[in-house]
């Protein structure tokens, strides 16, 4: 959701026209209506030091409300106001995506993620991945620290890279004038 308003933000608002983006490394995201990982989530986040009673309370108010508005209601009112994974697959940024996840993700389903990739490259975004199989929800890094931080690395060099080439022209046009 943040990165959806983030990026809306960066290509609307005339106020952060001179940012630049480069790429973004997204780490177990996107995912679409999953309830199941959506109500994993919520758990994890209510910890274990909540009453079991409110626990079951809040955890059912939860997932009867994302099961009417994103399952029964969705279809009616996406024309109006589409949910976040939709609106940024329809409507990627342009600049280079990192999207690193796992088949072992009990919270984002690795098939939302492909389907992100598939969709976003077929609009001409450049998109790496890597799955890291085994590893749980936002858990890549811990449980593979080096492959994540070398798949990172050489994403962001590549980035650095594609980025100067045009400003190191256009630095080099101007002094030599």
């Amino acid at each position: 959701m943040l990165y959806r308003y983030i990026a809306e933000l960066l290509h609307s608002d005339k106020q952060f026209s001179s940012l630049r983006v480069v790429g973004a490394v997204v780490d177990s995201a996107p995912g679409s209506g999953n309830i199941r990982g959506a109500l994993r989530a919520l758990t994890a986040t209510l910890g274990s030091k909540i009453s079991p009673l409110l626990k079951y309370i809040l955890l059912t108010l939860f997932a009867v409300s994302v099961f009417l508005l994103r399952i029964v209601l969705y279809p009616m009112t996406k024309f109006i106001h589409k949910n976040h994974y939709d609106a940024v697959r329809d409507r990627p940024p342009a600049w280079p995506h990192l999207l690193l996840y796992s088949n072992a993700d009990q919270v984002i389903r690795h098939r939302d993620i492909e389907l992100f990739m598939e969709s976003v490259s077929k609009k001409g975004v450049p998109v790496q991945s890597c799955d890291f199989t085994s590893s749980a929800h936002v858990c890549h890094f811990r449980d593979f620290p080096e492959q994540y931080a070398r798949k990172c690395r050489d994403f962001l060099v590549v980035c650095m890279k594609d980025s100067e080439g045009p400003e190191i022209k256009k630095r080099h046009h101007v002094q030599s004038q």
